[in-house]
C-alpha cells in the first residue's frame, strides 16, 4: 500500500514535468505592486506576505546553526540572518507604506547558495515615521477575556539608518472538558473519570532591529529581541470506579513556568577581496523556572498522595559565521563559508514527595544536575551558474566537526554535508526543481536528561549516547502558473534517515529518547490559489494546500513495521477570502484538517488527536471585516464553531510491550468550548 502511494506520488510529479515544454526570464516569476495589497488594508509587510497567491512563507531552522539560505524571504534582494521566527519578526516590523512590491522569485537564478523553491523579495523605499497598531481581544465562554492582546510596530528612516520597533503582547488561554475512561485489555469498563484541563499564560515580547546602509557597499544590521512568559496548566480528574479494581477520588495537578528568552542577530557586509564579506554573529539566552505538584485525594477528601517535580534549566548559543561571495558572469557565482558554534543547557531537576498530613514537609527528594555542551565548526563552498537562459545549477559542499559533551562522557563527530539543485523553466509558466542534499540534524539538550510528568505519569532516563541523525534527501517540485492568476503546484521528497532521534528501551524496563538505526519518510505538498474573477468572484481567492507523510522504520522493542512517531501524517487547509467589489467589506473563512501518528514508548502507545465525533481536529475561522471603519481596519472573528472534540488514547502495558500483556488503555475525550470570539482593530500611521 505505502509503495503504491509513493509510486503514484512520482507518476503526479512526471505527469507536471512531462506536460511542461520552454522560459522565465530574470527570475522574477510574478510582481505584486503596493496597490494589490490594497484591498487587505495590510498592518505589515507580513500581512503581505501572507497574502500573495502561491507563496508560503517559511521558517528559518531554529535548530542547527545559521547555515546556508533560511527562510525564503529577501528584503530588497538580501537574505534576512537569524533562527527561528526571527525573519517573521523583522518583516512584521515593516510598515506597509514602505512596500513597493514584492517579487516572487525563482530562487535557482539567485546567486544565493542553500535556496530552493519559490523565494519573496520585499522592495522597500525609504519612510520617515510609519507604523501600525492592532488591539485583538479574544472572548472564550469558559475563560476570562483576553483582553491585552495587540501589537505596535514603529519604523522610520534617518538618511542611510533604518530602525523599526515592535511590542507585543499575547495572552494563552485554553481550556479542554470532558470524560476519560479505562478499561483492561479486553474491553472491560473499570473507572471513569470527568476533566478539566486549563491552560493560561501570557507572553510579552520587545524587539528592534538597526540598519545602516552606506554609500560604498558596508552594510551593518542588528537585530535584538527579548520575550517572557508567565504559564500555567491546571487538571482536576474526578474518577469515580466503576468495578473493584478502579479507584474513586479527587486527582488535581497544577504545573507553573517563567521562561526568558533574549537574542541578538548581527551582520556586518563590506566589498573584501574582490567581492563581498558578511560577517555574521547570534547570540542567545533562554531560562526556564517550571514547577508541577500533584494531589490525590479519596472521595470524603482524605490526602492519599502529593508529589512534585521542579526544574530548572538555562541554555545558551553563539555563533560566529563568515560569508566570502564572488559574483561573475553570466549568473555564476562562488561562496566561501565557515561557521562556529557554541551550545550549552545546565538543567537541575528535583523530584518530591511530600508529607500527606502536612504538604509543607517533604518526605523525600532526588535531585539531578548535568550540563550538556556542544562545539561545533563547519565550512562550505558553494557554487551557482546559469547553465541555460532556462536552467541554473546550485552546487554545495561541506563538513562539520562536532564536540558533545556531557559530564565525563565526550564523542567526536566528523558529518559531510551538502546539496545539488537542478532548476529548470521550460515556458514562462512553468518552474521545475530537483534537489539532492545530504543534511545533519541537531539534537534538543533536553533529549539527554532524565524527565518525569507527573501528568501523564511517565518517566524519561537519561542517555548520553544519543547522536544527531543525519538524513539524505530527494526533492523534486514543480509549478504551474495559470493565465488567470491561478497558481498549482507539487513537491515530492524522500528522505533516507539513519540515526533518527525516537524513544527506545533502555534496560529491561526503562525508556529514554535515543537513536534508531534507519528510517524512510516521503512526504507529498501540494498547493493549489485559485482566483475567483474568471468565476464571476470578483476579489476572491481560495488557497488549497495538502500535506501528506508516510513512513517506516523497524520498532525498537517488537520488531514490526511502524511510522515515525508523533509526525503529522496528513495536514489539509483551506483559506478563502472574497473583498467584495465596489465595497469597504470581506468575508472569509480558514479550515484544517490534522492527523497525527501514534507515538511509541517502551511500555506504551499513545494517540493524540484521533477523530472523534466525526471530526478531526483542526483549525475552523470564519471572519467578518471592514476595511475602514472610521479609519480603522475592523475584523470579527468566530472559531471553534465545528464543536472540535481533542482525543488522547493510551495503550499501557504492565512493563515492556513486547514482554508483558496491556494493563489497561485510557480513552480521553474533550471538548474545547467553542465556540470563541475574537475582535481586531488595527490602524496603519
Amino acid at each position: 500500500m505505502k509503495f503504491r502511494k509513493v509510486a503514484a506520488c512520482c507518476a503526479a510529479t512526471s505527469f507536471l514535468v512531462c506536460s511542461a515544454a520552454v522560459s522565465a526570464q530574470d527570475g522574477v516569476i510574478r510582481s505584486f505592486d503596493r496597490a494589490f495589497f490594497d484591498r487587505f488594508s495590510p498592518q505589515s509587510a507580513l500581512e503581505m506576505i501572507n497574502r500573495v497567491p502561491g507563496f508560503s512563507l517559511e521558517e528559518a531552522d531554529e535548530d542547527r546553526g545559521l547555515s546556508q539560505g533560511g527562510t525564503n524571504v529577501l528584503i530588497n534582494g538580501r537574505p534576512i540572518t537569524g533562527k527561528g521566527d526571527t525573519a517573521t519578526t523583522q518583516i512584521s516590523q515593516i510598515a506597509p507604506d514602505s512596500v513597493l512590491r514584492i517579487e516572487v522569485i525563482d530562487s535557482g537564478t539567485l546567486d544565493i547558495p542553500g535556496f530552493s523553491g519559490l523565494v519573496a523579495n520585499i522592495v522597500t523605499q525609504k519612510t520617515s515615521v510609519s507604523g501600525s497598531y492592532l488591539w485583538e481581544p479574544e472572548f472564550k465562554e469558559r475563560q476570562a477575556p483576553a483582553l491585552a492582546n495587540g501589537n505596535l510596530n514603529l519604523s522610520s528612516s534617518l538618511s542611510n539608518v533604518d530602525l523599526s520597533f515592535a511590542a507585543d503582547l499575547t495572552s494563552i488561554r485554553v481550556d479542554f472538558v470532558g470524560p476519560e475512561t479505562l478499561t483492561t485489555a479486553d474491553g472491560e469498563l473499570f473507572e471513569t473519570r470527568d476533566e478539566t484541563f486549563t491552560i493560561q499564560g501570557d507572553e510579552p515580547s520587545l524587539s528592534g532591529s538597526l540598519r545602516w546602509d552606506r554609500s560604498n557597499g558596508h552594510i551593518l544590521n542588528a537585530k535584538t529581541s527579548f520575550t517572557w512568559l508567565d504559564l500555567a496548566r491546571d487538571q482536576v480528574s474526578e474518577s469515580m470506579a466503576v468495578t473493584a479494581r478502579g479507584l474513586s477520588g479527587l486527582n488535581a495537578g497544577g504545573f507553573g513556568q517563567d521562561q526568558i528568552d533574549a537574542r541578538f542577530d548581527t551582520d556586518y557586509s563590506f566589498p573584501f577581496a574582490q567581492g563581498t564579506l558578511k560577517l555574521i554573529s547570534v547570540a542567545a539566552l533562554e531560562h526556564s523556572d517550571a514547577m508541577t505538584r500533584i494531589a490525590i485525594d479519596d472521595p470524603s477528601g482524605l490526602p492519599l498522595d502529593r508529589r512534585g517535580f521542579d526544574e530548572e534549566s538555562t541554555s545558551t548559543e553563539a555563533i560566529a559565521r563568515f560569508e566570502q561571495t564572488w559574483s561573475g558572469s553570466e549568473g555564476r557565482s562562488w561562496q566561501l563559508a565557515g561557521e562556529g558554534a557554541f551550545n550549552q543547557l545546565e538543567l537541575e531537576t528535583n523530584l518530591l514527595s511530600f508529607n500527606t498530613a502536612d504538604p509543607d514537609i517533604v518526605t523525600s527528594s532526588s535531585r539531578s544536575e548535568t550540563t550538556i555542551e556542544e562545539r561545533r565548526g563547519e565550512a562550505t563552498l558553494a557554487h551557482s551558474r546559469g547553465l541555460s537562459s532556462k536552467s541554473d545549477l546550485q552546487i554545495s559542499l561541506g563538513t562539520e566537526y562536532s564536540t558533545i559533551e556531557q559530564g565525563a562522557v565526550q564523542r567526536h563527530f566528523v558529518r559531510p554535508k551538502g546539496f545539488v539543485s537542478y532548476t529548470t523553466r521550460p515556458r514562462d509558466n512553468w518552474t521545475l526543481s530537483a534537489r539532492a542534499a545530504r543534511e545533519v540534524g541537531q539534537i534538543n539538550f533536553r533529549d539527554f536528561a532524565a524527565s518525569v510528568s507527573l501528568f501523564e505519569e511517565v518517566t524519561r532516563e537519561n542517555n548520553p549516547e544519543l547522536v544527531p541523525e543525519q538524513s539524505w534527501v530527494l526533492t523534486g517540485r514543480a509549478e504551474r502558473r495559470f493565465r488567470d492568476g491561478h497558481v498549482a503546484s507539487m513537491e515530492v521528497e524522500h528522505e533516507l534517515i539513519s540515526d533518527l532521534v525516537d524513544r527506545i528501551p533502555l534496560g529491561e524496563s526503562g525508556d529514554a529518547i535515543g537513536n534508531i538505526p534507519e528510517a524512510n519518510q516521503t512526504t507529498l505538498d501540494t498547493a493549489l490559489t485559485l482566483i475567483g474573477k474568471p468565476f464571476g468572484l470578483d476579489g476572491a481567492q481560495l488557497d488549497l494546500r495538502g500535506i501528506w507523510r508516510w513512513s517506516s522504520l523497524t520498532d525498537p522493542i517488537e520488531g514490526f513495521d511502524r511510522e515515525i512517531g508523533g509526525i503529522r501524517t496528513k495536514d489539509l487547509s483551506a483559506d478563502f477570502r472574497h473583498d467584495i467589489a465596489g465595497t469597504s467589506w470581506s468575508y472569509g473563512f480558514t479550515f484544517q484538517d490534522l492527523e497525527v501518528a501514534p507515538s511509541y514508548q517502551s511500555t506504551l502507545v499513545q494517540l493524540r488527536n484521533v477523530p472523534a465525533g466525526g471530526l478531526t481536529p483542526g483549525d475552523n475561522i470564519a471572519f467578518v471585516e471592514h476595511r475602514d471603519l472610521f479609519g480603522f481596519r475592523a475584523r470579527l472573528t468566530v472559531s471553534e464553531f465545528l464543536g472540535r472534540v481533542s482525543r488522547f488514547e493510551r495503550v499501557i502495558h504492565e512493563g515492556r510491550r513486547d514482554i508483558t500483556p496491556v494493563d489497561r488503555i485510557e480513552d480521553r475525550r474533550r471538548t474545547l468550548g467553542g465556540p470563541f470570539w475574537g475582535l481586531s482593530v488595527g490602524r496603519t500611521f
